[in-house]
């Protein structure tokens, strides 16, 4: 069939395909499950990796110069920690609670 085609009704079928995600987390890290919750209220499908149980995936996750969790890789972008904003930027979505930078002597 050639480039384009369909169903010979006019229309074409387009799957589209969102970021690909994975989390390398621990069980028992509370910012590891800030993480998941974040992903999910946003509706992301993610790959979880667990540290604690799978040796390799506590070295990818060392490989990608992180020693602690939660590591985020969104289509190949490392955000260590939790940070929402990273995260959201990421992904495409606007922040719930963007960063307000301070101007000078505003933070006195």
């Amino acid at each position: 069939m050639a480039a384009g085609a369909g169903d010979g009704s006019g229309k074409v079928s387009v799957e589209t395909v969102g970021p690909t995600v994975v989390l390398y987390a621990s069980g028992a890290c509370e910012f590891s499950e800030m993480v998941r919750l974040h992903l999910e209220s946003r509706g992301q499908k993610y790959t979880e990796r667990d540290v604690d149980r799978d040796a390799g995936a506590r070295q990818e996750m060392m490989d990608l110069g992180a020693t602690g969790t939660p590591v985020t890789v969104i289509d190949g972008e490392v955000v260590v920690g939790f940070d929402e904003e990273s995260i959201d930027e990421l992904l495409g979505f606007t922040p719930y609670n963007p960063r307000v930078e301070m101007g000078p002597g505003l933070d006195e």
